[in-house]
C-alpha cells in the first residue's frame, strides 16, 4: 500500500482522524470523491498495467499514486484555501501590530514559512481520507464499468 507522511511537520494520524470524526474534513472528502470520479478512467488505465482485473486495493493504490503525481485534489480550491490561510495570517499579524505590517510582506513570509507544510498536511489528510472512504471510492472507481483501453 502506498503511504504518504509529511516530512516537514509532525501531524499525527490520530489528529486527522479526530478532525474527520468532527466533520472538519467534509469539504476535502467531497473533493476526494470528485477527484476519483473525474480520474477513474486514468486510475483504471494505470491499474490495468498491474493486472487485467485489478483488486480494490490495486485501484486504491493507483488512486493514491495518481494523487501524488497530480499534487492536489482540486488545484483551484486548494489555491482559494491557501489564500484564505494567508489572509488569516495578515489579519492576525495586523491585530498584534496595530495594522503596521505590509500585507504583501506578511503573505510572502507566510508562503516561505508555511506553504510547503500546509500542502503536505493537505496531502496527508487526503491519504487518511482514502482509507476512511475506501468503500465509497471503490464504488466510484468500479461504477460504471471503465472503458476498454484496447
Amino acid at each position: 500500500m502506498i503511504e504518504y507522511y509529511p516530512d516537514s511537520i509532525y501531524y499525527p494520524r490520530e489528529a486527522v482522524e479526530a478532525k474527520y470524526a468532527k466533520g472538519e474534513l467534509d469539504k476535502i472528502e467531497q473533493r476526494l470523491l470528485g477527484f476519483a470520479e473525474r480520474h477513474k478512467n486514468r486510475v483504471w488505465a494505470i491499474s490495468k498495467e498491474d493486472s487485467a482485473t485489478p483488486s480494490d486495493e490495486v485501484l486504491l493504490d493507483n488512486l493514491r499514486a495518481y494523487l501524488l503525481v497530480r499534487g492536489s485534489l482540486q488545484p483551484a480550491a486548494d489555491m482559494a484555501d491557501l489564500i484564505q490561510e494567508i489572509n488569516k495570517e495578515v489579519w492576525y499579524r495586523n491585530e498584534e501590530q496595530k495594522g503596521r505590517e505590509n500585507p504583501q510582506e506578511v503573505a510572502i513570509n507566510w508562503e516561505e514559512k508555511f506553504e510547503k507544510k500546509w500542502r503536505q498536511a493537505r496531502m496527508f489528510e487526503s491519504f487518511v481520507l482514502i482509507d476512511k472512504c475506501k468503500d465509497k471510492l471503490v464504488k466510484i472507481l468500479r461504477s460504471p464499468a471503465p472503458k476498454s483501453e484496447d
